[in-house]
């Protein structure tokens, strides 16, 4: 698996560490290698840009996930293409989250890549019940790996 980190990260977390958070969040989903993801780290403006354009909602929020060819019909997709997709996370938002909480960035950061890398694999939080399965998995994975 290949994790493309684009932008800068916040003080304390490597490529290492955050390739570390989505490969433990795909073997905990049971997807051990699905291939490369990118996590880009970006401005306010920038996501709420892509949540405008894309979810529909003209307000910041903290991570988008873009799993790749989703949306598309089965034949248009590449099958074996190694790519899972991009995760773009606002770090901005992210430190106004981590100091409401009291948490530290990167901490909450590695929530962000681990929330955002479960969307990747098609968890999402609809339903209530999608919502337990999710956040479950995602407590899970975040104890694992030292961050709660």
């Amino acid at each position: 698996m290949n994790v493309n980190c684009i932008g800068t990260l916040p003080a304390g977390a490597t490529k290492s560490w955050v390739e570390a958070l989505v490969k433990l969040s795909c073997r905990r989903a049971g997807r051990p290698d699905p291939g490369a993801v990118s996590v880009r780290v970006v401005d306010d403006r920038t996501v709420r840009a892509l949540n405008r354009a894309y979810r529909g909602k003209d307000k910041v929020t903290d991570v988008l996930s873009f799993a790749y060819g989703e949306g598309l019909p089965a034949s248009a997709r590449r099958q074996g293409s190694g790519e899972l997709g991009d995760i773009v996370i606002s770090l901005p938002q992210v430190r106004r989250q981590a100091k409401v909480i009291g948490r530290t960035i990167k901490a909450e950061f590695g929530l962000m890549v681990v929330h955002g890398s479960l969307h990747l694999l098609g968890y999402d939080h609809e339903s209530l019940a999608d919502e337990t399965a999710m956040f479950a998995l995602q407590q899970d994975i975040l104890m694992r790996a030292g961050i709660l």
